[in-house]
């Protein structure tokens, strides 16, 4: 199918046309600018002045960083929080955006407008903390999953999607015998697959930037369960626990080595779930 933005875009006059590409060029170069001056921080050597690209390139910061035990274990907590929290909570979003896929589902509309009011409206941090505290949340890692488990544009980004599947697809698998279960894991679920890979990647991101959770649901005594975003944060609120000055002194160039190297499993996963949506596209397809 031809992409209709596409046809759009060459519809238009060359001079739009330029100042569109202009634009998103200017827009991508200020955005691209601040990562590369931090990731050009973490290569220089202290005392250097770095503009986006790195000064006396020395592997200090990236050594002093993979030494730490620390680092290692809230890697190893946002790792595990990440998988498990995304894997839940886009079969809680999928199974949730099933039936309010279907028109004919009661009260469809109080359950949009409730969903709705969630999505723009939250009840407050003093009451989701008391939430999770009179269920015996707090200082376990379910705190870091539970609350950021259902997010609702993402279901709705679902919920839409699987509206568009032709009724003639369910229809026929109910024929032949299928249930709601069978339908939505053997059928809706390839057909969905590009959705379903986005909303994916939007959760996983959300839950591996995630601090808030484990600022507000971790205690220090149980610091052990820091998330590596957290970490990180309290890494740049405090001096470094070093005697060496040297250390000291580049803490800047450290703390940037840390948040270089916490971006490091998003963006290597990021051209992986690029390549799945281009094979997920054809997956499931109608054919006439």
């Amino acid at each position: 199918m031809r992409n209709p933005f596409k046809k759009s875009i060459e519809n238009e006059s060359p001079a739009w046309n330029i100042s569109v590409y202009t634009i998103l060029t200017i827009v991508a170069l200020v955005s691209l600018f601040p990562i590369l001056n931090v990731v050009s921080k973490s290569f220089s050597t202290v005392g250097k002045e770095v503009v986006f690209l790195p000064q006396g390139i020395t592997w200090f910061n990236w050594g002093y960083v993979l030494a730490e035990s620390a680092f290692y274990r809230a890697f190893g907590v946002s790792v595990l929080v990440t998988l498990f929290g995304t894997l839940l909570s886009v079969g809680f979003m999928f199974m949730a955006a099933y039936p309010l896929s279907k028109k004919d589902l009661p009260f469809r509309k109080g359950f949009m407008m409730f969903f709705m009011v969630v999505m723009l409206f939250s009840g407050g941090i003093v009451p989701n903390f008391v939430v999770m505290t009179m269920l015996g949340l707090t200082n376990t890692p379910f705190a870091l999953v539970i609350p950021s488990l259902v997010q609702v544009y993402n279901m709705i980004l679902l919920k839409n999607n699987l509206e568009g599947v032709p009724a003639e697809i369910e229809e026929s698998a109910r024929i032949d015998g299928a249930g709601n279960m069978v339908i939505l894991v053997q059928i809706l679920l390839p057909i969905c697959i590009p959705s379903i890979a986005s909303v994916a990647l939007f959760t996983a991101v959300t839950y591996w930037n995630n601090y808030f959770n484990a600022l507000l649901y971790i205690s220090p005594m149980a610091e052990e369960l820091y998330p590596l975003a957290m970490y990180i944060l309290n890494r740049i609120k405090t001096a470094a626990d070093v005697d060496d000055m040297t250390v000291l002194n580049q803490k800047t160039y450290i703390d940037a080595a840390m948040i270089v190297i916490s971006m490091l499993p998003i963006v290597c996963a990021y051209p992986f779930v690029l390549k799945f949506f281009v094979g997920g596209l054809t997956v499931g397809s109608v054919k006439g």
